[in-house]
């Protein structure tokens, strides 16, 4: 834990946590403008994709391979996007990177899930940055529990 990272210092919403492992935590995003978006953060303060340990790469490894057949499984996700860009961090100095990477399922079709359809018109391009939705409490809590089921 570095106290001056802002990713160390955020609060952990434990309604939020997907998975966990003893190096990552899953987290389902608020913003679920991709139906799934998630972000995939490292436990312990890493400045680098270089930093990363042995442990830490296989971990990461699994998780890929879990929540992207959850994802596929439960919400018909047919491809994804992974993404560990970090320019936040280096927007002030000191600048203190953590390594952590947003996974946004993407779809071909419209999905719908509970009440609420959910579009992709960028499927098969660059995901598209504007494209946010917050949603109600009781559809975030579904999204979240198909994913985690679907994970054991």
């Amino acid at each position: 834990m570095n106290p001056d990272c802002d990713t160390c210092k955020l609060p952990i919403n434990p309604d939020s946590v997907i998975y966990e492992t003893d190096q990552w935590r899953v987290l389902l995003a608020n913003d679920q403008g991709y139906l799934g978006r998630c972000y995939v953060t490292a436990k312990n303060h890493t400045g680098s994709l270089g930093e990363l340990s042995d442990q830490q790469w296989k971990e990461y490894a699994r998780i890929v391979t879990l929540l992207e057949t959850a994802c596929k499984k439960a919400l018909g996700a047919e491809m994804f996007n992974w993404t560990c860009l970090m320019n936040n961090a280096f927007r002030k100095q000191p600048s203190k990177p953590h390594v952590h990477w947003h996974f946004r399922p993407r779809y071909r079709k419209d999905v719908s899930f509970g009440d609420l359809t959910f579009e992709d018109p960028q499927f098969g391009y660059h995901y598209d940055r504007d494209q946010q939705r917050n949603i109600d409490v009781k559809v975030y809590m579904g999204i979240r529990d198909s994913i985690k089921k679907s994970m054991d």
